[in-house]
This record gives structure tokens, sequence and C-alpha cells, in this order.
């Protein structure tokens, strides 16, 4: 199968990491460190995977650099104040070069994959990246 034709729901393998709008930069940093992951989603007012749960917004290793250079304390900023509000998203049918050309388009390097406005996972550069890479192999 092309790449082109594939979704991004087969990209979609593990929880989506979730921090709470109040965790410091540093607390997020220990997150995105111990999963190995570039960005976590930060939670919304109702809990994750509840009916009607959304994320309030996305924190990642750019936003938490670019605090830290602006002068932020990592333990006294929170989350809420440096994470992207404005998401670019994609839906579990979307294709993989779709969503790497949304990464593109936007300079950014993760996707909420979003299903009836619940996160259901994130794919990073990474992610597309080894696909193709994967798809060039094969042939």
């Amino acid at each position: 199968m092309s790449i082109d034709n594939e979704t991004v729901r087969t990209l979609v393998k593990r929880p989506t990491v979730v921090v709470n709008p109040d965790a410091t930069l540093r607390q997020v940093a220990e997150v995105l460190a111990e999963d190995y992951i570039g960005a976590a989603v930060v939670r919304g007012p109702r809990p994750m995977g509840a009916p009607g749960s959304h994320a309030e917004g996305v924190i990642s290793e750019r936003d938490i650099v670019r605090a830290l250079a602006e002068g932020a304390d990592p333990d006294v900023e929170l989350a809420e104040n440096v994470m992207t509000l404005e998401l670019a998203t994609a839906g579990p049918g979307d294709t993989i070069g779709t969503v790497a050309r949304c990464m593109l388009d936007n300079e950014i390097r993760h996707v909420p994959i979003t299903e009836d406005g619940v996160v259901v996972g994130v794919v990073s550069e990474r992610d597309a990246l080894r696909a193709y890479v994967q798809e060039r192999q094969a042939i």
C-alpha cells in the first residue's frame, strides 16, 4: 500500500501522554523525557476520554525552550501559560501524507489525532518519517 493512501490510524500505537494545565515546565519536561516524546496534550476541563472531553492545548519541547529563553522559571511557570492553543489536528482516517504536509505547512512536529472531538493519539514527524522510510525500503 502506498504511504499516500495509508491512514494515520496505523501510526497511533500508544496512549496519548497528557499533562495537567497547572503542571510546571519542569514537571512537563520530566514527563517528556521519561516517555521519550517531544510533546504532550494539555488536559481540558473534563477527564481525557470522557464524553465531550478535549485537549486544552499541546506543550512541546519547543514551547519549553522558548519559555526558558525568555526567562521563565521552570519550577514556577505553568504549562497553561506556554502551551500552543491553536491546534492543527487530523482525523484517524487522514492519510500520512496529508498529516506530513500539515506539519510542514504549520512548521510543527506533532499533530493530535482527534475523533469526535476527543484526542485519540498524537502523530510526530518521527512517526511520519519512519513510515516513509519503511515504504522506501520495501521497494
